[in-house]
């Protein structure tokens, strides 16, 4: 334990934001032998306990995980940023998933804003920068998840885009090599508003076809019958309360 507490110790030195890769997978590293170190002094204890001897003190351990903790975050969250905005504005507009953008940019926001607060007063100017600089990267793409969860709403089809086009007044429809880089590069920040506004009209326009398509489906196969109302020339549907 003694040499992972040097380790630890020692990651201050790690800091430089253009091998954040390597870095994050030492840090990957480093919480699975912090991981085994719980488990084995878990272990270890539950054997003192059983033979009736004093247990021994892991608290040593316990201020280790504590201390590596901020390393950790600023690590694994600069490599999830950097991969994942990578993917979110160069990848293939049908593979942007709204639900997993919106989730993971707010993860790291909210995880990058307590590493810059932690480090705020310690005496790492590096480190600072670094988390500070990637906080300033999440914080710049803050406008552009409203827009990529507006455009990117299920339902979403060509008379929407239509709309959108004719309003703002230049072309913009998902055709082939189409990302969110393309959104932004057209000027669509600034309309993010009507984005938001076709958006939510085509996933309620989506959400009634669906469910008519499905009461089609239950439909489909049920006899309704128009007998007549006694001796009257009115007629009721008969088997309507088999179809619901």
């Amino acid at each position: 334990m003694d040499a992972l507490g040097h380790t630890v110790d020692g990651f201050a030195t790690y800091d430089d934001l253009n091998k954040y890769a390597e870095i994050a997978e030492n840090v990957e590293s480093v919480n699975e032998r912090l991981q085994e170190c719980i488990e084995k002094s878990r272990l270890f204890n539950q054997r003192e306990f059983l033979v009736g001897k004093e247990q021994k003190d892991y608290s040593r351990l316990q201020k280790m995980i504590k201390d590596f903790q901020p390393y950790s975050n600023l690590w694994l969250t600069t490599r999830t940023w950097f991969s994942r905005h990578e993917a979110w504005t160069t990848g293939a507009w049908d593979d942007l998933d709204p639900d997993e953008l919106d989730q993971t940019f707010e993860q790291c926001m909210k995880t990058m804003g307590q590493v810059v607060r932690y480090f705020k007063d310690k005496e790492f100017p590096k480190i600072i920068a670094n988390a500070a600089a990637v906080k300033g990267k999440i914080d710049d793409f803050k406008p552009v998840v409203p827009l990529a969860l507006a455009l990117r709403k299920e339902g979403m089809k060509d008379r929407h885009w239509d709309q959108i086009s004719n309003q703002v007044g230049f072309d913009i429809r998902p055709v082939e090599g189409f990302t969110l880089t393309s959104v932004v590069e057209k000027g669509m920040l600034a309309h993010t508003e009507l984005a938001d506004e076709v958006g939510e009209r085509a996933a309620k326009e989506h959400h009634i076809e669906t469910s008519l398509a499905k009461m089609q489906g239950e439909w489909e196969g049920c006899d309704f019958l128009l007998p007549r109302f006694k001796a009257t020339d009115t007629s009721y549907i008969s088997g309507f309360d088999d179809a619901v």
